[in-house]
């Protein structure tokens, strides 16, 4: 992947495609932070530790940013003449805008079921 000048479109293509893929990693992260805590019989996620929500928090917001920024680069590049990559315009586009979506369903879901234990 090059570094040049993000106004090309195909460097915009990779760009969002890198970024799109880099997001699902966080992304993971904090669905696995999440389950690992559910509790199915009170239908809450317990944590007890004080570094648990920074944690959990900042794999959600890197993810988002991430996929966010991999969407936007993905549909500015797509369907560009000059773009000799559409087909990483479009994964950048599709990866970045699922995963931004099961972002906000994760932080939705950790809003409504979080449970703190007193330590």
């Amino acid at each position: 992947m090059g570094f040049g000048s993000i106004r090309r479109y195909d460097i915009q293509a990779s760009w969002g495609y890198a970024l799109s893929v880099f997001s699902v990693l966080p992304l993971v992260g904090g669905a696995y932070l999440a389950w690992r805590n559910y509790d199915g019989m009170l239908g809450q996620i317990i944590y007890e530790s004080k570094l648990y929500v920074p944690l959990f928090v900042g794999c959600v917001l890197l993810s988002m940013v991430a996929g966010a920024l991999g969407c936007l680069f993905g549909f500015s590049s797509a369907g560009q003449r000059r773009n000799d990559r559409p087909v990483r315009s479009w994964i950048g586009f599709f990866v970045g805008g699922g995963v931004l979506t099961f972002d906000v369903i994760l932080l939705i879901a950790f809003l409504m079921l979080r449970l703190a234990q007193p330590a």
